[in-house]
């Protein structure tokens, strides 16, 4: 006599897909990968910023500075040794230079004379009006003309033994120092700021006593 068939017991079969723990974890792990290669791309794009404003200020920095020192050593020049002041309007925050290119004696800052090829004026001013630093050259320049953005700037003006003075008529060196900001400087946001500061000093050649 054959015996009853046997029940077999099998364990229902779990439908294929991930748990909300499988997924919460799925979805975190490119999360937090994203973040730190976005990290590392803003970190990236600021050096990178920072390296190209920093060029930037350097070189306007230099070309300015270059610019006022040549000018500082050229003043001066009195063919008739007519005795004028080379610095005059000396203060914090600028000064103007003075030379006699048409060899009258007298300083005058409505005339030009033509040096090799180039008309040239009797008075040159530079002058800080906030951060914006201008040179204007006398019946040359209509206006003053900006020609940096700088942060501060700081003049002595020595006399022949390097002592300051405040005596226009004894300067015969002015000691220069600009901090300057790139042309696209960041109003508010830390990243790309950068200021640079540039300092040199110029006797003035045509004074030597």
């Amino acid at each position: 006599m054959r015996g009853s068939p046997r029940l077999r017991l099998t364990r229902p079969r779990r439908d294929a897909g991930f748990t909300l723990a499988e997924m919460l974890v799925g979805l975190a792990v490119p999360g937090i990968v994203m973040a730190a290669l976005f990290g590392l791309l803003t970190v990236s794009q600021q050096s990178v910023l920072q390296g190209t404003n920093q060029a930037e200020a350097q070189q306007n920095a230099r070309a300015v500075l270059a610019r006022m020192i040549d000018d500082i050593r050229s003043a001066g020049y009195d063919p008739t040794n007519s005795g004028f002041s080379t610095i005059i309007n000396q203060t914090a925050t600028g000064f103007t230079l003075q030379n006699d290119w048409n060899g009258d004696g007298t300083i005058q800052n409505n005339v030009t004379t033509t040096l090799n090829g180039v008309a040239r004026g009797e008075q040159i001013t530079y002058s800080l009006s906030g951060t914006t630093l201008s040179r204007q050259e006398s019946q040359v320049d209509g206006t003053a003309l900006p020609i940096a953005q700088v942060q501060s700037m700081t003049l002595r003006y020595l006399d022949a033994a390097d002592a300051v003075t405040a005596t226009a008529a004894n300067i015969r060196t002015v000691a220069v120092t600009l901090v300057v900001s790139p042309d696209s400087q960041p109003a508010k946001a830390p990243q790309g700021r950068v200021l640079v500061t540039v300092s040199d000093r110029a006797r003035v050649r045509n004074r030597t006593n």
